[in-house]
């Protein structure tokens, strides 16, 4: 992959001003934001006017805790982190399946990009942008032990604390959560990477099918991307 074009983050809502001085510097061409209007509400992007006309949010649910929760009651409330890693893992599922208009208009902005900068966070950078990495990665025919190593960055730069900061605000009310389903939501395992490879083989056969089969994108797009961006 080039250098200097992509940048996979958590949230940016505790950048200091030398921060916002080195991305007014880096000529970003735009900051999109995988987070639900919950979490922006509770931790909002801390931008210069300059970078939030560069803002644009595409929003993934985060639902993973509350339906944690729902694993927990269907359990008889006997928890194990299984159950929780197993919620992990449909959770990814769902970023693929249910947010197609979402992927449609990153992949068109990083088309549009042509090499600019471009910043995507979520809340802790490792669950939505895992995907969102694993997609281009794959689109870029990246081997997988690279995309595995860029994956499992995130349980090396993110601590335990900033991972889960926001999630106890995306559970639904009356539901009950746990320090199991916190320590198993504040971190990444190669097997719900590994688990959304095997989905997508499933059912599309490859990346490259579900983004010109599911996404809609043409064989000239696609050329694009690889030629941005490999």
């Amino acid at each position: 992959m080039k250098k200097k074009q992509l940048f996979r983050s958590a949230k940016l809502s505790n950048l200091k001003d030398e921060d916002l001085n080195i991305l007014e510097k880096n000529n970003i061409f735009k900051i999109i934001d995988l987070r639900d209007p919950v979490e922006i509400e509770k931790s909002p992007d801390n931008l210069s006017s300059h970078l939030l006309k560069k803002y644009i949010n595409l929003p993934i649910s985060a639902n993973t805790l509350s339906r944690m929760a729902d694993a927990y009651h269907n359990s008889n409330y006997q928890e194990n982190e299984t159950i929780y890693e197993d919620v992990m893992k449909i959770s990814y599922q769902f970023y693929l399946e249910n947010h197609l208009e979402v992927w449609k208009r990153f992949f068109t902005l990083l088309i549009e990009a042509n090499g600019k900068p471009i910043i995507y966070h979520c809340s802790a950078g490792k669950d939505r942008t895992g995907i969102a990495s694993y997609l281009i990665q794959s689109l870029c025919s990246q081997k997988e032990e690279l995309i595995f190593d860029n994956y499992l960055l995130s349980n090396k730069l993110l601590n335990h604390k900033d991972a889960i900061a926001e999630q106890k605000y995306t559970l639904k009310r009356n539901k009950k959560m746990t320090n199991l389903m916190l320590k198993v939501i504040g971190q990444v395992k190669l097997d719900y990477l590994k688990n959304s490879i095997s989905f997508v083989k499933k059912e599309y056969g490859s990346v490259e099918n579900y983004f010109l089969n599911k996404l809609n994108f043409s064989k000239k797009d696609l050329k694009q991307i690889k030629l941005i961006y490999s």
